[in-house]
Formats: structure tokens, C-alpha cells, sequence
């Protein structure tokens, strides 16, 4: 049976007709800088009062990934009213970001987090729709980013198109004089995490600085600002 029609069969024992596509970008699995673990959990929870059903795609960072965007995967079933727990979404050594489809009144929410830290709760994020996404030419910012001995940044750059894209990061100081400016190009899926940006730009030390990105595809940015001493990601959204 194909996977287009195992969906529609799916979707159908679920009492419903069609399926919601939601993205978590910035999920990891792996070993970081400064004897961080970073671990992925997951929060899948059925509002509804109908059975329900969701599926998961993870797309690895550094590669193209249109046949994980296009894919058409089984659903697990979940009851009314059922929240289901998962930490193996992502695979060890792994980073990049998970893809749902999930049936109408299923909503996710994530918690990436340094296993090796000292308590904190860590970076929640939900899942977000498509149409969440910065559009094509649309410049976006990140601000509050940070380098200090407590703080560095990473930033991450998701592609949910399957076309080939360029995104360009600008970095401005707090008094607006420019730090540095770089494109990258993204394939189609393509994520892309830049680790300790600010370096990466020439900034040894800044505060309050802030990125301004844009890109030739739908894009979705965010940073992450990591304290050194806790081990503690919070996450910074895009500002459109």
C-alpha cells in the first residue's frame, strides 16, 4: 500500500480528513561545547475528544531533506484526552529538527535541555506551523544576543521548503555599527546551526547585540543564549 494511501486510512480511523504539519527546529541529542549533553523531550497531548494520531520526521542537520518534508508517515494513535511523553525522537549524535503531522487538536511542546547542567528547566519551545515561517525577502531579527565568560549564542536557520535557498545574517553591535555579515546556503529541509555566532562574526565580547536575517526561501531563525554556569539555554524568537 502506498505511504499516501496508509496516511488517508490513518487519518480516516481518526474520524477526520486532513492533517496539520508543525516544525520544532534546534532539537539535538549529542555532545556540546563546555561538557553539555543536550537531550530532546517531547509533550504530544490529544485536546480533543475524538481519537487522534500523530507521526514524527526527524531531519538531520547538514544535508538536504525534501524526502523527510514530503513524507507521509503512519499515525500512532492517541486517545481523547491522552498526553504522551517521548525523549526518543531524536537520535544520538544527532541535531536538527522534528517534523509533525498530527490530526486536528493534537498540540506538541518540546524541552531541549544540558543533561550535564546544574537543574534548569532548559529551552521550551511548540511546535509551529508553516505558515509561521519568515516569507521569502521578509527580514526577520534576533535580539539580545550575547558573548560573555557567562554567555555565548548559537543561532539556527531551518529551510521547510523543498527548494534551495540562501539566508543572510548581519550582525549589529549595540550602537548599531555592523560586526560582520555572512550568506549560507540552505537545501531544501536544510537546518543549519551556527555555534557560538557571535564569534563566528568577530564579536570576542558583545552584548545586546542583534541579528538581522533574511533569506530566498520561507525560513525560520532563532537563537539560543546559553549560560556558562548553569548549563541553561533560553530560547530567542524571531521578531518579524
Amino acid at each position: 500500500m502506498r505511504p499516501a494511501v496508509i496516511l488517508l486510512v490513518a487519518l480516516a480511523a481518526c474520524g477526520l480528513a486532513s492533517a496539520d504539519e508543525f516544525f520544532v527546529p534546534m532539537v539535538g541529542q549529542r555532545q556540546g561545547q563546555d561538557g553539555a549533553w543536550w537531550n530532546t523531550e517531547v509533550w504530544i497531548s490529544n485536546t480533543g475528544t475524538i481519537t487522534g494520531g500523530y507521526a514524527v520526521v526527524f531531519l538531520p542537520a547538514g544535508q538536504p531533506n525534501p524526502d523527510g518534508l514530503r513524507a507521509e508517515p503512519v499515525l500512532e494513535d492517541l486517545a481523547a484526552g491522552e498526553t504522551v511523553y517521548r525523549n526518543d525522537l531524536v537520535p544520538e549524535g544527532g541535531v536538527g529538527v522534528l517534523r509533525f503531522v498530527t490530526t486536528s487538536g493534537v498540540i506538541v511542546f518540546t524541552r531541549v535541555f544540558n543533561a550535564a547542567g546544574k537543574g534548569s528547566f532548559g529551552q521550551g519551545m511548540p511546535a509551529l506551523p508553516r505558515s509561521a515561517a519568515a516569507r521569502p525577502g521578509e527580514v526577520v531579527q534576533l535580539l539580545g544576543l550575547r558573548r560573555t565568560p557567562g554567555f555565548r549564542t548559537n543561532i539556527a536557520l531551518f529551510n521547510p521548503s523543498t527548494d534551495n535557498g540562501v539566508v543572510h545574517v548581519r550582525m549589529y553591535l549595540q550602537h548599531g555599527d555592523v560586526a560582520g555579515e555572512e550568506s549560507y546556503r540552505l537545501a531544501p529541509g536544510g537546518y543549519l546551526q551556527l555555534d557560538d555566532a557571535l564569534h563566528s562574526f568577530g564579536v570576542a565580547r558583545g552584548e545586546h547585540v542583534r541579528a538581522e536575517v533574511s533569506g530566498t526561501v520561507p525560513l525560520f531563525a532563532f537563537a539560543s543564549v546559553i549560560d556558562a554556569r548553569s548549563g541553561a539555554p533560553t530560547l530567542v524568537p524571531a521578531m518579524h
